[in-house]
């Protein structure tokens, strides 16, 4: 076996990586002109990541030591921590009067809203019933893991943009913890950097709508626990938080076939029958019983409808393509059913030769984090195709990158050591 490059030099390719896609879905994007370029900078630099990911050693959760509580550190995150969630109900709170839920500035949260009024008022089998008054009969499309964790909030009247705000919060503080100024110095400061430009976009800059008019922070929060379940190895927690992410987002579809020939090619027969059973639970309990078979079915053809939402969306709103990293762009209004097909083919087509790929190469060179790298690039697939690439969208797949090289500066060893394929 050939012998393995230095860590800090990959450390730092992937870091590179991860720099020009965060800043290509960020702040470069104030240069218009950019975009089509950035777009196409965007989705090498996220195939880059997962392709990176394979040649470090397997990526675990931190175990804190004893008495992790009492350490200084610790003090200083939760500190850090709640500063920014001062600055963030700061932020919020201006946000929120600059712009009221109202279907002229988005629809996503009025129909939200609408669902979990009605689940809350005890119309279990009503919730996705058409709602008149927007947009004269609209049919409500969101997933239960979606519009549930809103319900508290509307039950007790609170806006429910609190919500995301959580979602968001609970993110960074996610970060916040497992990150070590102190191991790699250099490269940490440059993450610490990105992640305050991330922070700062959401939040201050609001672009991307995030926090005013979008529910991704939901969404956001679901992948960061689906990415600590993963490096945990918890097959109970994987199966979980899979499912949450499937049952908020059609974005996990690719990932989840590929994620179970990876077990099977790993023989992992105990985590397929855990992950299957989860899955099965979490579908009954926050799909099949709240709301029924029949909006099941409605909703699996819902993927069909894209196509001419998607002509809409080019005949009311084309700056939406040309304002963010994906590649519809390119495809224009004449071309949505092709790259409506390629959406749905590379979806699936690519994480699963992916993990083929890793398999194969696992027989030559050792290979890790194949579950993890899989995900990532399910992700950069999916949202780089999609039919209307809002730019809100983007930053599902910024989190699992800043978690992902977060983690990977944790360690000082400065020479790889693989492993099997896992």
């Amino acid at each position: 076996m050939q012998p393995m490059a230095p860590r800090k030099y990959l450390l730092l390719i992937i870091l590179i990586a991860f720099t020009v896609e965060t800043l290509s879905s960020t702040w470069l994007l104030k240069f218009t002109g950019w975009v089509p370029f950035l777009s196409i900078l965007y989705f090498l630099a996220g195939i880059a990541i997962p392709l990176l990911l394979l040649s470090f050693p397997v990526v675990k959760i931190p175990h804190p030591p004893k008495r992790h509580l009492l350490a200084h550190t610790t003090h200083y995150r939760l500190i850090l921590i709640g500063l920014i969630a001062l600055a963030m109900y700061s932020w919020c709170r201006y946000w929120f009067e600059e712009i009221p839920i109202d279907i002229n500035n988005a629809d996503m949260l009025p129909i939200i809203k609408v669902m979990g009024e009605r689940f809350v008022a005890g119309h279990h089998k009503n919730v996705y019933d058409t709602i008149p008054w927007i947009w004269n009969g609209i049919q409500p499309i969101y997933l239960p893991a979606m519009w549930l964790p809103y319900v508290p909030a509307i039950a007790i009247g609170l806006d429910i943009r609190w919500i995301t705000m959580a979602g968001l919060l609970f993110s960074f503080a996610v970060f916040l913890f497992l990150y070590r100024p102190e191991v790699h110095r250099y490269l940490s400061f440059i993450t610490g950097v990105l992640a305050f430009l991330l922070f700062w976009w959401i939040l201050a800059d609001n672009t991307p709508g995030i926090i005013s008019v979008s529910e991704e922070g939901v969404v956001i929060a679901y992948y960061v626990l689906l990415v600590l379940s993963l490096v945990s190895g918890n097959p109970w927690w994987i199966g979980i938080t899979a499912s949450l992410c499937m049952l908020s987002r059609y974005s996990l579809v690719g990932w989840i076939p590929a994620y179970t020939l990876y077990l099977l090619l790993d023989r992992k027969w105990k985590n397929i029958g855990i992950f299957a059973l989860t899955g099965a639970l979490c579908f009954t309990l926050l799909f099949l019983l709240p709301v029924g078979w029949q909006t099941f079915n409605r909703l699996a053809h819902l993927p069909g409808n894209y196509v001419p939402f998607a002509a809409r969306v080019w005949k009311d709103s084309p700056d939406v393509f040309s304002s963010s990293p994906g590649l519809a762009y390119f495809f224009g209004p004449k071309r949505i059913v092709f790259l409506h097909t390629l959406l749905i083919s590379l979806s699936f087509i690519v994480p699963s030769g992916f993990v083929l790929y890793c398999y194969r190469r696992s027989k030559r060179t050792p290979v890790a984090n194949v579950a993890l790298a899989a995900l990532k690039l399910s992700l950069v697939i999916f949202y780089c195709f999609i039919d209307v690439p809002y730019l809100y969208l983007f930053y599902t797949s910024s989190f699992v990158s800043l978690l992902i090289v977060t983690m990977l500066l944790r360690t000082r060893d400065e020479i790889m050591s693989g492993s099997a394929m896992g």
